[in-house]
């Protein structure tokens, strides 16, 4: 009886956890798949408790506890990853690194902004210009346009990513919509800022540079 009790309780913890973080708007996606993790984590180690032999339990409980490390690293250790080598075209969104340098009016660098519209987020985003023509080190200014379509206040962050992946360092955010989360209320719009340049040492057979979100 009591250990039916005890999984009735770890059932109810599992689906209130889930709920709250799923609820809570304020959480990113990386941060999520963390907690998810972790709830799971709990949930094995308390039926490990429940059911198990006690010769095992040692070692098992010291596998749940190498998990649940291995997941509160796992996103620094992706952020480093790509880092080091450029996957996904993590940009980087330090302010402090965006500072407009000599413009280099030796060359041009064509910027091109697209826009991939998830089908599960019931907003209107388009970006306001499709491409532009840079000299390296000259400070841009565009925009983006979002409209909530629903009926409910929501919460969005756009994601960027850079192609080609070793341009991603040049590409210098002063300042972006996508350093916050953005909130709509029901039908809202907005024009959401972005200002860049690129970095003048941007290799010269770089002559093109994609910006999604």
């Amino acid at each position: 009886m009591r250990k039916i009790w005890l999984i009735l309780g770890l059932i109810v913890f599992s689906i209130l956890a889930i709920a709250f973080i799923a609820a809570n708007a304020q959480i990113t996606v990386n941060n999520r798949f963390v907690l998810y993790v972790l709830i799971a984590c709990i949930d094995v180690a308390v039926l490990i408790v429940v059911f198990m032999q006690r010769n095992l339990l040692r070692h098992l409980v010291v596998s749940i506890v190498a998990m649940s490390a291995f997941a509160f690293i796992l996103v620094p250790l992706y952020n480093v990853f790509c880092e080091v080598t450029g996957l996904n075209g993590k940009v980087d969104l330090s302010i402090a690194a965006a500072t407009a340098k000599n413009i280099d009016l030796s060359r041009k660098v064509t910027v091109e902004f697209v826009v991939t519209q998830n089908h599960s987020m019931p907003w209107e985003f388009k970006a306001k210009h499709h491409t532009m023509v840079l000299h390296p080190g000259q400070l841009a200014t565009t925009a983006y346009f979002a409209k909530n379509l629903t009926d409910a206040t929501m919460y969005a962050q756009a994601i960027p990513s850079i192609t080609p992946s070793t341009a991603r360092k040049y590409f210098k955010k002063v300042e972006c919509f996508c350093f916050n989360k953005q909130k709509l209320r029901p039908g809202e719009a907005a024009h959401l800022g972005l200002r860049f340049y690129l970095d003048p040492a941007i290799p010269k057979d770089i002559q093109r540079v994609t910006l999604a979100y």
